[in-house]
């Protein structure tokens, strides 16, 4: 009888701690913008920027797998836990893991773009109908396009760009 009180307590205070934990956690979901290794920042659903806190404890997970802090990049979607005011628990990221092709746009033809990579190197990479362009954040059409612009194109498995974010104005 007396084991069974003490592990009708033990339950009792488990299911009563329960809610306050659950209570103390956030969950931020959006864009990544931007990520260091002292903090992440997310365009909330909302629109509106949210800057979490890194810390040694982090883990990072991309498309449901263990990763480093330098394979989160900004344009995933990502997921934040935190508990409290504390750093962040777990960073849940979605995305494409193909690398960028970056580089400074040097010419827009129909059909395509040519840009200078970091190399100096030129490439030219097709855009088709469901390119999209994002820039700040917030997606924009194809005319916002300029040479001098810093880009970074990420392509479908064909090889055309399926997303080009605007890194800055000009080179």
């Amino acid at each position: 009888m007396r084991a069974w009180l003490l592990l009708a307590a033990a339950a009792a205070l488990l299911v009563g701690s329960a809610p306050a934990a659950a209570a103390d956690r956030v969950v931020e979901r959006g864009i990544v913008q931007s990520i260091d290794p002292s903090s992440i920042v997310i365009r909330a659903l909302d629109g509106t920027d949210v800057p979490i806190r890194l810390g040694p404890a982090t883990r990072f997970r991309l498309n449901g797998r263990a990763v480093t802090i330098a394979e989160i990049r900004p344009g995933y979607v990502a997921e934040v836990v935190t508990v409290g005011s504390g750093p962040a628990l777990v960073v849940r990221a979605f995305g494409d893991e193909r690398p960028a092709v970056r580089g400074v746009l040097l010419r827009i033809a129909p059909g395509g773009l040519l840009l200078r990579r970091p190399s100096g190197r030129a490439v030219r990479i097709a855009v088709g109908a469901r390119t999209t362009v994002w820039r700040g954040g917030l997606p924009v059409s194809l005319r916002v396009l300029r040479p001098g612009m810093r880009l970074d194109v990420y392509r479908a498995a064909g090889g055309v760009a399926r997303v080009i974010v605007i890194r800055s104005g000009a080179a």
